[in-house]
C-alpha cells in the first residue's frame, strides 16, 4: 500500500484527490497548514503538491509573493520532505504564458522539480467542478465582472475526472498534460446563463497542442454550468 502524503488537501485540485482515494489501495495523509510541521517528519512513498496558488492576475500584480508562494514552496518541499516521488501539480500556464510572472514561476517550479529522477509533473488546463470558489466560470454563475475578454477558448476538464486520472497514472514521470481534447469560448458558456455578461481584458486560448483525443470534451462543462445555475436560481 503507498503512503501519499496530499499537500494542499483543503484546496480545489487537493479536496477532489481526498474525494478520489479511496478508490484505491492508498494511505492517505492530508497535509494542511495546520499540521504541516507534524507530517513532515514521516517518510512517504509519494508526495503531491497540490498547493500551488492558481490566481494569475493576482501574480500579475504581485510577482515577488507569487515566487515565495510557488517556487519557494517547491523547493521547501523537495528539500525537506523525505519521499520516492515528488507529485507536482502545474498548470498549462507553464507552457503557454510564458511572458506573464504566473507562468514563468510555474515553470521554474517545474526546472526544481524536473531535478528529481523520479518526479511527475502533471500540468493541468482550465478546470470546474466541486468545490471552484473563483474563475471567469465562477463569475459567469455569480454575474460577477469579469477580467477576460468574453472570446477566450479553454480546455475545461471536470476536477473529479483529473483526481481520478492522477490516481491512476501516479507511477508515470515526466510532463504530463491533462486537458480537454478541445476549447470552448465563455461567450458559448454564458449562452442561458448570463446573456450580456460583464467583462473587460485580454482575449485567450489556452490549449495544450498535444493532447490526447481519449480527454473529455470542454464541452462537458456546459452540463456544470447549467447544473450550478439552477441551483443559484
Amino acid at each position: 500500500m503507498k503512503h501519499i502524503a496530499i499537500i494542499g488537501a483543503g484546496g480545489f485540485v487537493g479536496s477532489a484527490l481526498c474525494r478520489a482515494y479511496d478508490k484505491y489501495n492508498f494511505d492517505i495523509t492530508k497535509v494542511n497548514r495546520r499540521n504541516y510541521n507534524q507530517c513532515r517528519n514521516a517518510k512517504y512513498d509519494v508526495v503531491i503538491n497540490a498547493a500551488m496558488p492558481s490566481k494569475r492576475f493576482w501574480a500579475l500584480n504581485n510577482p515577488i509573493d507569487d515566487v515565495r508562494e510557488t517556487v519557494v514552496k517547491t523547493a521547501r518541499l523537495l528539500y525537506e520532505w523525505n519521499c520516492e516521488k515528488f507529485v507536482q501539480i502545474s498548470s498549462i500556464s507553464a507552457e503557454t504564458q510564458l511572458s506573464m510572472p504566473y507562468g514563468v514561476h510555474k515553470r521554474a517550479a517545474e526546472v526544481l522539480v524536473e531535478n528529481n529522477k523520479n518526479s511527475l509533473i502533471i500540468r493541468l488546463g482550465a478546470l470546474y467542478g466541486q468545490g471552484l470558489t473563483k474563475s471567469a466560470l465562477f463569475d459567469l454563475v455569480n454575474k460577477n465582472h469579469i477580467y477576460v475578454d468574453i472570446h477566450s477558448e479553454y480546455n475545461y476538464i471536470d476536477i473529479d475526472y483529473v483526481a481520478n486520472w492522477i490516481f491512476d497514472n501516479i507511477e508515470l514521470t515526466g510532463i504530463q498534460n491533462v486537458g480537454a481534447r478541445d476549447t470552448i469560448s465563455l461567450k458559448e458558456v454564458s449562452k442561458g446563463i448570463w446573456d450580456n455578461p460583464s467583462y473587460e481584458g485580454r482575449r485567450e486560448k489556452l490549449f495544450f497542442e498535444n493532447i490526447s483525443q481519449d480527454m473529455p470534451s470542454s464541452r462537458e462543462v456546459l452540463k456544470y454550468m447549467r447544473s450550478i445555475n439552477k441551483v443559484n436560481s
